[in-house]
């Protein structure tokens, strides 16, 4: 028997892609399939992720969840062809894009689940697995390795790429690419022009100069290209990061989320706590702020601020004494011996005995 509830929200979702398929890639565009789908499986999760967010506070959050479940299952398609299409030789791409479609398959479970039961779940959750897809799937493509000769295809088709990628609003991966090397061929050239300024005279050295602040301004502008693009991503992650702290959710804590904080994303500093009784654990108490990569693959992550001194960093967020203790035991594999597990109750710390008795 023919579903025509599934039928009718797929007409509406592919009128609400028509609306926005100029944001998308050009598959065609690429001689590196498996970055393509990759790009591609980042952009419809991206569109489950805007309807996720949505959900929680609309009227009618069942319309936001049955477009956003099409948009996440479009974008499995998508990262299956791109592990399909990829070399033997991209094996780090290759398990980041299982880690997305693991991501991908369990926002599917939630936009399932409120589907079927017309009750709306802990929503953070969702958000939480399709931002983390959207983050990976992009991680992925700018993993995959091509073939073929990259050098000559960047040569034969970089102005036709730039221009495909300049209306492109979610590509910032390809633009570090193609950019990238030319921002390190522009350091290269205005390099080498400065050495040969002092053994030139006149028109020559007028010439040169000329040359140097023609290079000077194309730098600039590509740079401003690739902070734009970026930050695209960088807000999901900043939101990711502070939103996470906030559920309890076994599922949600990893050991192998590797590069997330850094300068742009730093780990969130004295975060609000959730309600409630949360079990979490503490990785260490230091006498200033550590870098980021000091903690690499452990999220969620958080640092509170003790006095002017010290700094206490606690991972993870668990409703169960039992499930922070399966993972206490993932960070004492990293490395981290001295870690262990803290509760709290309505945003204040109490003692582990006082947290088991409640």
């Amino acid at each position: 028997m023919v579903n025509f509830k599934i039928i009718f929200c797929v007409i509406i979702t592919l009128f609400f892609f028509g609306i926005v398929k100029a944001q998308f890639i050009s598959i065609v565009d690429y001689d590196n399939k498996a970055q393509a789908y990759a790009i591609l499986s980042a952009q419809y999760t991206k569109l489950a992720y805007l309807q996720a967010r949505k959900m929680e506070i609309n009227s009618n959050p069942k319309a936001y969840c049955d477009t956003g479940r099409v948009s996440n299952l479009i974008a499995l398609e998508y990262a299956d062809s791109a592990l399909y299409f990829a070399h033997d030789s991209s094996k780090k791409a290759i398990e980041i894009m299982h880690r997305a479609i693991n991501y991908q398959h369990k926002a599917n479970e939630f936009f399932t689940h409120f589907s079927n039961k017309k009750r709306l779940f802990n929503q953070k959750s969702l958000v939480f697995a399709l931002g983390n897809a959207i983050d990976d799937a992009y991680l992925a493509s700018l993993l995959f390795d091509d073939q073929e000769n990259e050098e000559e295809i960047l040569a034969e088709n970089k102005e036709r790429q730039i221009t495909r990628i300049e209306t492109d609003e979610f590509s910032f991966v390809t633009i570090k690419e193609i950019y990238g090397n030319r921002l390190t061929e522009l350091t290269d050239e205005i390099n080498a022009l400065e050495k040969q300024k002092s053994t030139k005279t006149n028109d020559e050295l007028i010439i040169i100069v000329n040359t140097i602040e023609q290079l000077k301004e194309e730098q600039r502008k590509l740079k401003e290209k690739i902070a734009t693009s970026s930050g695209k991503l960088l807000t999901i992650q900043s939101e990711l990061s502070e939103e996470m702290l906030k559920i309890v959710d076994e599922a949600i804590f990893t050991t192998e989320k590797t590069g997330f904080y850094n300068e742009q994303v730093p780990v969130p500093k004295n975060p609000e706590m959730p309600e409630g009784l949360v079990f979490r654990i503490q990785i260490g108490f230091f006498k200033k702020e550590l870098p980021e990569e000091h903690f690499d693959g452990i999220f969620p992550l958080a640092s509170e601020q003790i006095d002017n001194t010290y700094f206490r960093y606690i991972a993870g967020s668990f409703p169960t004494y039992e499930a922070a203790k399966r993972s206490l035991q993932k960070i004492n594999d990293k490395g981290y011996t001295d870690a262990f597990i803290v509760a709290y109750f309505n945003g204040k710390k109490i003692s582990i005995s006082e947290a088991l008795s409640k």
